[in-house]
């Protein structure tokens, strides 16, 4: 029988260990849990429940949602975790149907859940429940011990490229523009844009940006990338660093429409491999969408190697 309750932010590091049973190569770190669970956004309503036993999470159920306008599907995020020692059908299904409940009682009119591919039993089950792929998440990993010297050559000839473009590649503590911030949020917004999606992101207020970017447990200005050409800011790009544990992530690459085919991009992903080899990881890793065409062809070019997928499932509350 499943003993569910309400999460706290105390019960973060419970649910991390959660995750990090449930796919070890990709573990999970607590404090970055901690801050995501933590209402950011105007609008943004969220619902978890834990169920523990000896000290142990055992199961771990969210549903939530961000701000809905009139007019724009209402699309509410719904996921059910259970441990491998515990998995079983009738366990997961029970479980998920305590995510569709609240999203029902929200008025929600479709559950989105994102899945990895080779959790096959829980693909299966959504399946079955009436989920239905609608878009894939590309994730790529890269050997910073095995691609070193290459990639450590490669930021330095990227660095020259952009030097004689008059593009000036620093981090964002070594940047002494007063409107950085704000100028980086604008970039943020406008680049967003182009993502492909079918889910509509929220757009954050520039307060609410600032603490997603800045206060983020993985995130430093030292480790922010940007591409300054002039009075502007016309790239970005930085890596997310566990304090705790798991591979380093990035976070976010991105460059203004008008500069884009100069190789701004490159010059910044590069910049930001070779810190971190300088700090010591032996992996980074990315995700992008399928469709995203540009960034997975220089994932390739850098020599990121594939991993699982992740899936965005869709099932309609509302017929």
């Amino acid at each position: 029988m499943l003993h569910f309750r309400e999460a706290t932010l105390d019960d973060a590091d419970l649910v991390a260990d959660l995750d990090s049973a449930i796919t070890p190569d990709d573990p999970r770190d607590g404090a970055i849990l901690r801050f995501w669970w933590t209402p950011h956004l105007a609008g943004e309503r969220a619902q978890r429940w834990v169920w523990v036993e000896d000290g142990v999470a055992r199961g771990f159920v969210f549903a939530g949602h961000s701000q809905w306008h009139e007019g724009q599907t209402r699309y509410g995020r719904a996921s059910a975790r259970l441990h491998p020692d515990a998995w079983n059908e009738q366990s997961y299904v029970d479980a998920w149907s305590r995510a569709e409940a609240w999203l029902k009682d929200a008025n929600a009119e479709v559950a989105v859940s994102r899945v990895r591919e080779d959790l096959e039993a829980e693909l299966a089950l959504l399946d079955r429940l009436g989920f239905r792929e609608v878009r894939r998440d590309r994730r790529w990993r890269l050997d910073l011990v095995r691609g070193r010297d290459r990639l450590l050559a490669a930021a330095e000839k990227t660095r020259a490229e952009m030097r004689g473009q008059g593009v000036t590649l620093l981090t964002v503590d070594q940047d002494d523009d007063p409107d950085k911030l704000r100028k980086l949020y604008e970039l943020d917004m406008e680049t967003t844009e182009d993502i492909p999606k079918t889910v509509p992101p929220p757009v954050p207020s520039f307060e609410e940006w600032s603490a997603m970017s800045f206060e983020h447990p993985g995130h430093r200005a030292d480790r922010m990338w940007i591409a300054r050409e002039g009075d502007e800011i016309v790239g970005l790009s930085f890596i997310a660093y566990p304090p705790s544990r798991g591979i380093p992530w990035t976070s976010f690459t991105c460059t203004a429409r008008r500069v884009r085919g100069r190789g701004i991009a490159r010059a910044l992903k590069y910049q930001t491999a070779a810190q971190a080899i300088a700090l010591g990881a032996k992996y980074v890793q990315t995700d992008n969408d399928a469709a995203n065409a540009p960034i997975l062809h220089l994932n390739d070019e850098m020599g990121y190697e594939p991993v699982q997928p992740v899936l965005e499932l869709h099932r309609k509350l509302v017929q």
